[in-house]
């Protein structure tokens, strides 16, 4: 059920989230006393017009064979962490992380002694390179190694927050060991994202832009605490969770699903208690009202997490995604259980769901 989630962050998070990206021409000086800082310098002509050449380039493609060249022709530059951080951006823009981790990885390995705010504009791109790429456990190396150098990054703990909860140890008590680290991580979270959203809108994104991107970064908080409250097997807390994530963020398919599952366990726990509770009324002579009017209630509240389950996982197979086939056959199960036993008119029911999705939420 669960999978490795790629957190997508938007244009707009690239300008909240990389507040740390610095002009590789400066990172490594950039808030040092005047009197520890030291520029680099080109041992000729030749090399420093190469560098202005390769920095002032605006095509990535174009971009990037030149700082390769570049590198190769000077490899004594003093310009090779700065050329390294144009390679590691410009890979980024282009949307090749494998590129990005390749030269990040040299990064980290020749300059060791770089600073933090130039190692964090590498780690944050080497981090979510390698969750692009899929692999967990750099992933997860690259986020500590960012909240090393500062415990309050954003994108480190959105990241491991995120992530964390989808890949979980077999061992039950490294298991819990990891959804507790991944509460105590999206906590952090939070309170960095309303330290943030409470903030002034940064100038360079609209209104509504800004609007969008507090929504995208609380959602995807309250999704990640949905899943450990999920794995911890807590569903009326990740119901809470997801309840709230998709108020926010209306076309996740992903969290539809997760709270799609949240209300249908519920409901099938609610049915086996209904079902004990009938069968044990159907045993007695004269039948305690009480015990009838409790039946009538639970029988009611297991219909309420039916019909939530039904609209949950409706959207989430309207909205398709990998999760489009699973969430179906949920879904089909609980709505034969409303309709005796059949599916005639699910399509129209999918439909609604979607129409839903596009009004404003109340």
């Amino acid at each position: 059920m669960i999978r490795f989630r790629m957190l997508v962050l938007s244009s707009a998070a690239g300008c909240l989230m990389m507040a740390t990206s610095l002009t590789p021409l400066r990172a490594q000086t950039e808030n040092k006393p005047q009197a520890e800082q030291k520029q680099p310098q080109a041992k000729n002509k030749a090399e420093y017009d190469a560098y202005l050449a390769m920095y002032n380039e605006q095509d990535p493609n174009k971009k990037v064979d030149l700082a390769t060249k570049f590198l190769t022709d000077f490899p004594d530059t003093e310009f090779k962490p700065y050329v390294y951080q144009i390679q590691i951006n410009t890979y980024a823009s282009m949307g090749k992380p494998d590129k990005v981790v390749e030269v990040g990885e040299k990064f980290s390995s020749d300059f060791p002694q770089a600073d933090n705010n130039t190692k964090k504009f590498v780690f944050q791109r080497v981090m979510q390179s390698y969750q692009q790429l899929n692999n967990f456990e750099k992933t997860v190396e690259y986020g500590d190694k960012l909240l090393a150098l500062d415990p309050n990054d954003l994108p480190a703990l959105l990241t491991l927050s995120s992530i964390l909860p989808e890949r979980l140890p077999q061992a039950e008590d490294k298991k819990a060991q990891q959804l507790d680290r991944a509460m105590e991580i999206a906590q952090k979270a939070m309170t960095q994202v309303n330290a943030l959203t409470s903030g002034p809108k940064p100038a360079q994104i609209t209104d509504q832009q800004w609007a969008e991107e507090k929504n995208r970064l609380q959602a995807s908080v309250r999704a990640s605490t949905g899943l450990v409250h999920l794995n911890k097997k807590e569903y009326d807390k990740a119901a809470e969770e997801y309840e709230k994530s998709t108020s926010l963020v209306r076309n996740n398919p992903i969290d539809f699903y997760r709270l799609g599952v949240a209300y249908a366990v519920q409901a099938r726990a609610l049915a086996k208690e209904l079902n004990d509770m009938v069968a044990s009324l159907q045993g007695q002579a004269n039948p305690d009202a009480a015990a009838a009017e409790a039946a009538k209630a639970k029988e009611k509240k297991f219909a309420e997490m039916r019909d939530k389950a039904i609209d949950a996982l409706a959207k989430s197979v309207f909205l398709k995604g990998f999760t489009e086939q699973q969430a179906r056959a949920e879904l089909e199960r609980l709505y034969k259980t409303k309709n005796n036993n059949s599916l005639d008119g699910l399509d129209a029911l999918i439909s609604q769901a979607g129409e839903a999705l596009k009004k404003p939420v109340p």
